[in-house]
């Protein structure tokens, strides 16, 4: 029968029919209020907290159709906890605010960002510009209302440098980076007051003008949604983002002949409305004189797409996964997303034979190198090993986390290997792949594989695998030791939450969870004396 049961004519007796009719009017004239009031509501006949409690399971769209229905139902709709609890997955714990300014109520805060509140629910962006890309945190900042994105930055500080007593010809720099947001110029930021940049096309197809650059730039930039291309319509040469290399991940179209302007690359819907993805427009815009007219050049468009977190959330069995950043010399920092996978990828087949190739990516002519692999990528069989090296190889069997790949792909690159390529790869971190124990310093216990470093010449030219060996230091740190080119490059993780905390924060969460642990071992130490006296 359902929560609704309406009662026709067909099911009336004749006495009921009779009711029907209002007297004096004729008899085509039927009492709307009576045929209400035959209708048994079961529905709103439940109490008010079970109601509730039906309704907290509901999306926000359902809830916006249950309000047309009914008065009652309308009421219960727009309780202010229901939106709250719908905000709450958007907004981490700590930001979450204690009331909606500058909204109203948290119904109206979250209509405000509705669609866009799958920007700061994913906090990690990375953008598909030519060779370099961008990494952006995105963020919502309750004491204005308003969703920001910032560009994730990282710097050199100054370094040490020793010589490498495994290898002599080799010099160690040392790397401690200085990785933090750049505030000052936010690369997204979508107001309060929301009002699309053309009301015609609607808000799924509209276009967010925002207010970015520095005054007296003329720059100007606008926010607008994308869609995600269905997996049977991808092809091998269509140029989507993000790019392959990041697995399990929706797609979009990352190149326009019109500039993402078509109907196909917008949502015409709410379910086509990509949650990893968006699109940023850039353009300049110079006066002639006239408040409302310009010449707008320069026009460019990025597309965004986050990452999904089971890829860099480091677990007990993936423990080196995770978001890192990496020493290229001349070329800077530069930010990498490490994944711990069961299987390598598979790689295409890439060996210039041109001695002047393999130049201009710093590699010796073919041959000469083969003899100079062999001793410094394996031990070789029967070689002999010492107790220390059996003491942490035994210790690192039993921890049972030393197998699969390490793939490790490029967020933001340079103009020899670009954002999205592999920078190195290891097939195999367990037994099949070990080399050694590291028993020098400042490598001493360190697990060392073989892997695959990528190079290549300026604008991604002739590229190439070469032999290299991953020293893995730590879950929080790894090394890269560039066989052909006697370099080491260090790479370090990126702590998301640590960052987000000290930069919106203060570090608050980090000190209260120091003083906690310092509160733990006071409590540890007292007990311990008690059981001593």
């Amino acid at each position: 029968m359902g929560l609704f049961k309406r009662r026709t004519i067909d099911t009336m007796d004749e006495a009921e029919r009779r009711k029907m009719f209002v007297p004096g009017e004729t008899d085509a004239t039927v009492s709307i209020n009576y045929a209400i009031d035959q209708q048994d509501t079961l529905l709103l006949q439940l109490p008010s907290e079970i109601l509730h409690q039906i309704l907290c399971y509901l999306p926000p769209q359902s809830l916006v159709s249950l309000a047309r229905t009914c008065r009652q139902l309308r009421g219960l709709a727009s309780n202010d906890l229901l939106w709250a609890n719908l905000l709450r997955p958007n907004i981490p714990p700590e930001d979450f605010p204690a009331n909606p300014y500058p909204s109203s109520s948290f119904r109206d805060l979250y209509i405000t960002h509705h669609p866009y509140w799958f920007v700061p629910r994913s906090r990690i962006w990375i953008s598909d510009e030519p060779h370099i890309g961008r990494v952006m945190i995105a963020h919502y900042d309750p004491r204005r209302g308003c969703i920001e994105g910032y560009r994730l930055l990282a710097e050199r500080t100054p370094s040490v440098a020793i010589f490498w007593p495994y290898e002599a010809s080799v010099v160690i720099h040392s790397f401690r980076p200085r990785v933090h947001l750049w505030l000052d110029d936010p690369i997204m930021k979508l107001p309060h007051d929301i009002v699309p940049f053309n009301t015609r096309q609607g808000w799924w197809e509209a276009e967010v003008k925002m207010s970015v650059g520095r005054p007296g730039h003329n720059t100007s930039a606008s926010f607008f949604l994308a869609r995600n291309i269905p997996a049977h319509l991808e092809s091998p040469s269509m140029a989507l983002w993000p790019p392959r290399t990041i697995p399990n991940m929706p797609r979009v179209r990352a190149e326009s002949a019109d500039r993402f302007r078509g109907s196909g690359h917008k949502p015409q819907k709410y379910d086509q409305i990509s949650q990893t993805a968006f699109r940023l427009r850039h353009w300049s815009q110079f006066s002639t004189g006239m408040a409302h007219f310009g010449i707008r050049i320069g026009e460019e468009v990025s597309t965004w797409s986050t990452i999904d977190p089971s890829l860099y959330t480091p677990t007990r069995e993936k423990p080196y996964q995770g978001i890192y950043v990496g020493d290229y010399a001349g070329h800077g920092c530069e930010f990498l997303l490490v994944m711990q996978r069961e299987q390598p990828p598979v790689l295409p087949a890439r060996r210039p034979t041109d001695a002047f190739l393999r130049s201009l990516i710093g590699l010796p002519p073919v041959g000469e190198d083969a003899e100079l692999d062999e001793p410094l990528l394996e031990q070789r069989p029967g070689s002999p090993t010492s107790e220390y090296q059996r003491t942490v190889l035994a210790a690192q069997v039993a921890e049972g986390i030393y197998h699969g790949a390490i793939e490790a792909v490029k967020l933001t690159g340079d103009p020899n290997i670009p954002r999205g390529e592999y920078t190195f790869v290891a097939d195999d971190i367990g037994p099949g792949g070990l080399i050694r124990i590291a028993e020098e310093y400042p490598f001493k216990g360190a697990r060392v594989v073989r892997s695959r470093g990528h190079v290549a010449a300026r604008g991604f030219q002739n590229d190439e695998f070469i032999p290299s060996q991953l020293i893995m230091i730590s879950p929080n740190k790894l090394a890269q030791y560039w066989v052909p080119y006697g370099h080491i490059s260090f790479y370090e993780r990126v702590d998301l939450d640590e960052l987000i905390d000290d930069t919106f924060r203060g570090g608050g969460i980090r000190r209260e969870n120091e003083q906690k642990g310092g509160g733990a071992q006071e409590a540890n130490g007292e007990s311990s004396e008690a059981v001593e006296q």
